[in-house]
């Protein structure tokens, strides 16, 4: 969590949360739920497979 900047953006977009540019737990707790579903390791990080995942 910290992160901040355009690329937090894009992947708050595709995540369908508010586009602050600051990744937060409301980020956070986004990329849990769509590693979840999506049948990723859970660890709330926007690592390569989720990243590959999302875009």
């Amino acid at each position: 969590m910290g992160s901040r900047g355009d690329d937090v953006r894009r992947i708050q977009r595709a995540l369908g949360v508010t586009a602050d540019g600051i990744f937060g737990p409301v980020t956070r707790q986004a990329v849990v739920d769509f590693q979840r579903s999506n049948g990723l390791g859970v660890d709330g990080i926007v690592g390569p497979q989720t990243w590959n995942r999302l875009f």
